[in-house]
């Protein structure tokens, strides 16, 4: 059932099993509205009859995703609400937006929509826990899993058999693994079935010319083992499927991922989520809240702005060139938190304790109402609401030249909050390998980026400002 994989190039099985689960939630949703029409007296079935139809078809290309398919394979359940509840929400939207069109909206009983809205989500969660627990016991069956091995691991290794226990609905058995190496490899407790020489003997019985598994997985890496060659020629003339697994840095680079460039299959280091198109619904999201949150907060500028100018001599704004996306400098705005520094001095990361800080600079650190202002960033488009925390040019030649991949930050817009801020790495990073777990989250957030995960950051984000020690 789940037992094809998703990636940039997607089979053909893959787009099957997304569509129908897109039929399975479309035709759930439908349902629902249906029901709810039956228990709601005084209701005008009729007028809502297209709203049914719009909904059904909305809903097919809405939850017809491989990343939906993905999370519905995942050992934790839970995830699944809010990224049903998120799509839940755009169908319905889509319905009340062809309602207004055709002028339809007054007819349209506002009990039987509020009611509609809130069930639903509840409904397809039900309905995913209904298709997991179908593919749980389909699966239960050994016949129907596939055996798989690992041949010539690499530093990826360990994070694809973590995956693959991670998703038991992915119905693949990893058996053990083979390598010329003596170190325990991958560092995972799974069984070491002998060296490659022996790989060649045993993924076909010799005796009946069986294969003794269904997949192979090699590890690519930049020091290929000649007894690979012979591996894949075995590999030509077998039935088993044969996943190449790239290490990260298999060219010197790290994030290697499969893409589709022109309908041909590459692997790219690392690629920017924000090209053409697909960077207007995060634009829209960064102006339409910056916007919104300046409006809401003007009190509280003009408040801050006053207790800096009262707290030191100085500007109330504090300036300064940082690296935006590609690299390019721009002004970022803050409000000043230190007393006020001669031009040439250079720049150092605060510390606890730090004397250059005010009392007043100290309580909108440890808030960061300091950063408030980078919401004009935002609006002129220099950042973004969520992104990698832009840091001092200093700080960026430095690092660049100590931190694998730490430039790849700059190939989207930094944030005003992100992903390795709201996972405890806020504030000074004082050792080099707080740095480089920074920027590890960053990459992560870059290959993993959605609408959902911004909405989860910034509202992770307000509880680490009223919770986090990590500012000063």
């Amino acid at each position: 059932m789940f037992n094809s994989h998703s990636h940039a190039n997607s089979s053909q099985p893959a787009h099957l099993l997304s569509v129908l689960t897109g039929i399975a939630f479309g035709t759930a949703i439908c349902l629902t509205l249906f029901a709810i029409l039956h228990q709601v007296e005084e209701t005008d079935v009729d007028v809502f009859g297209i709203r049914i139809i719009i909904a059904g078809f909305t809903s097919i290309i809405v939850f017809s995703s491989h990343q939906l398919l993905n999370s519905l394979q995942a050992k934790d359940a839970l995830p699944l609400f809010p990224k049903l509840s998120w799509r839940w929400f755009i169908v319905f939207m889509v319905v009340l937006l062809t309602a207004y069109i055709d002028k339809a909206s007054e007819q349209l009983s506002r009990k039987v929509m509020f009611l509609w809205l809130v069930i639903t989500p509840f409904v397809l969660m039900s309905v995913a826990m209904l298709i997991r627990s179908v593919a749980k016991a389909y699966y239960s069956n050994p016949a129907r899993r596939r055996k798989a091995v690992l041949i010539w691991s690499n530093s990826a290794s360990a994070g694809l058999v973590n995956a693959l226990r991670d998703s038991p609905l992915a119905a693949i058995d990893l058996i053990g693994f083979f390598d010329n190496r003596n170190e325990l490899r991958p560092p995972i407790d799974i069984k070491k079935l002998g060296n490659i020489e022996d790989a060649v003997d045993w993924i076909v019985d010799q005796e009946t010319g069986k294969m003794n598994v269904d997949i192979v997985f090699i590890g690519m890496s930049s020091k290929e083992s000649p007894e690979l060659e012979e591996i894949i020629e075995v590999l030509y003339d077998s039935t088993a499927t044969t996943y190449f697994v790239p290490e990260s840095l298999i060219f010197g680079m790290p994030g290697i991922q499969l893409r589709e460039l022109a309908g041909q299959p590459v692997l790219a280091s690392t690629e920017t989520p924000f090209i053409g198109l697909a960077a207007l619904p995060k634009r829209i999201l960064d102006f339409t809240g910056a916007l919104i949150g300046l409006i809401l907060l003007a009190p509280v500028l003009l408040a801050i702005a006053i207790g800096v100018r009262l707290s030191s001599a100085g500007p109330v704004l504090f300036k300064q060139v940082r690296y935006g996306i590609a690299g390019r400098p721009i002004n970022v705005y803050k409000f000043r938190s230190m007393k006020t520094a001669p031009k040439d001095v250079p720049v150092i990361q605060a510390k606890v304790g730090d004397s250059r800080v005010t009392k007043f600079g100290s309580f909108i650190r440890k808030t960061s109402l300091d950063e408030l202002p980078q919401l004009f960033n935002v609006l002129k488009g220099e950042m973004s609401l969520v992104g990698p925390r832009p840091h001092a040019v200093e700080h960026n030649e430095l690092y660049r030249k100590l931190v694998t991949g730490y430039m790849f930050r700059h190939k989207i817009k930094p944030g005003i909050t992100g992903w390795a801020q709201v996972n405890g790495l806020r504030g000074e990073t004082e050792t080099l390998e707080k740095m480089q777990a920074r920027v590890d989250y960053d990459l992560y957030y870059m290959q993993h980026w959605s609408i959902w995960l911004d909405i989860v950051i910034i509202w992770r984000t307000l509880k680490v400002v009223f919770g986090d020690k990590n500012a000063y």
